[in-house]
């Protein structure tokens, strides 16, 4: 007899939020790991799941795939750990703290048989799946230059608190690495991949202390740019800094060949605008226009129905509740396959992508390596 797809969750704030749309999308959420008693308490609860502190023990319970919400930071080891497991893994966000952890995934999943799929929600935001549409339609052209930004305008006051509690991973990552909202957009919208990045932190205020902690890594925002794999260039911006975007916090920018592409600054930033100059319409006429996105899931869900897609051919027996109609694979796995060849490493402000190591094992899902380490960049 058929059964769901049964997964685990780790992380009792945000891995809550990524089990609930797990069950929204057909999987069944049966084990819950968090350090902390008082998170893990309510997640179980609310879930209905076998809670754990244990992560061992977590590994143990019958499972087919295991969603990670953990820190930022910390991911690779406990991915590590379940695909040799035998599970699955969706991983969001980083992959891996340095460049030597995202070649032993890779290794790992190639020994394994099992699926890594690295998740980012930000390619599912409406205004972002409609920029795609668009422009996949051709209606701009071939992609010349891209800005796209992921802003708080969060008060000073609030800052001095926000991640400032012991060994939280806000404290000690680099200002650089949290670059997923503001890039993953564009990649995922013009199917490019970049190829050198040049970046620099921002710092919170002109005292020495300020200046020397962001030659170190760590200011009010970052800002880069970025060589894509076609010859097109990316400025990216985020952080800290005022203008945050409602009700999405995300703003993408797409120049083309024949015309522009963007979500609204000033207004609702789910909007999509378009504009052609005369020469490049049928009309003879400028065309500048608004267009409202329309959507029915919200992008979390989506990010969790692709795993649920990746997982389940490979899951004997298993199904996805309302999701296990025949179906195409969601646009997000073309994305993460996309993303599968390269690596990153933000500590240097250098990237590569080597084509010919695109022959990579299939099942290794989007392995884009975001690494916010300050030290260790060897890859073996």
């Amino acid at each position: 007899m058929d059964r769901r797809l049964r997964v685990g969750v780790v992380g009792g704030r945000r891995g809550l939020t990524l089990a609930r749309e797990s069950q929204v999308v057909g999987m069944e959420v049966v084990a819950v790991c968090a350090l902390d008693r008082h998170q893990l308490s309510i997640a179980s609860e609310a879930l209905g799941a076998v809670a754990y502190q244990d992560y061992d023990a977590f590994l143990a319970h019958d499972m087919d795939g295991v969603i990670l919400a953990n820190f930022f930071d910390e991911h690779a080891p406990l991915a590590l750990k379940a695909l040799k497991a035998g599970k699955h893994v969706m991983s969001e966000t980083a992959a891996c703290k340095t460049v030597a952890e995202g070649v032993q995934l890779h290794r790992t999943v190639e020994q394994t048989g099992r699926v890594y799929l690295f998740a980012a929600n930000y390619p599912f935001k409406p205004h972002v799946r409609d920029l795609r549409r668009r422009y996949r339609t051709g209606e701009v052209g071939t992609f010349q230059y891209a800005e796209c930004e992921y802003l708080h305008g969060f008060s000073p006051d609030y800052l001095t608190h926000f991640g400032s509690e012991p060994h939280h991973w806000r404290s000690r990552v680099s200002s650089l690495a949290y670059c997923t909202h503001s890039i993953t957009p564009v990649m995922y919208v013009t199917d490019t991949l970049p190829t050198e990045v040049s970046a620099f932190v921002m710092p919170t205020d002109s005292a020495p202390e300020s200046l020397d902690a962001a030659r170190r890594g760590r200011g009010i925002a970052a800002v880069m740019l970025i060589r894509m794999d076609t010859g097109a260039y990316l400025k990216s911006l985020h952080g800290f800094l005022q203008g945050e975007q409602e009700p999405e916090t995300s703003w993408v920018r797409i120049h083309g060949s024949r015309g522009l592409l963007e979500n609204l600054r000033q207004g609702d930033s789910r909007r999509v605008r378009g504009r052609k100059e005369a020469w490049a319409t049928k009309s003879g006429q400028v065309e500048d226009m608004v267009h409202d996105p329309v959507w029915d899931q919200s992008d979390d869900a989506l990010v969790c129905e692709s795993f649920a897609h990746a997982i389940q051919p490979l899951s004997e027996s298993a199904v996805c509740g309302p999701c296990s109609t025949a179906q195409s694979p969601s646009p997000f796995l073309i994305f993460a396959k996309r993303t599968s060849a390269t690596s990153t490493s933000l500590t240097t402000g250098t990237a590569s992508k080597d084509r010919r190591s695109s022959r990579m094992c299939p099942r290794l899902v989007g392995a884009h390596l975001l690494c916010c380490s300050q030290s260790d960049s060897s890859t073996s």
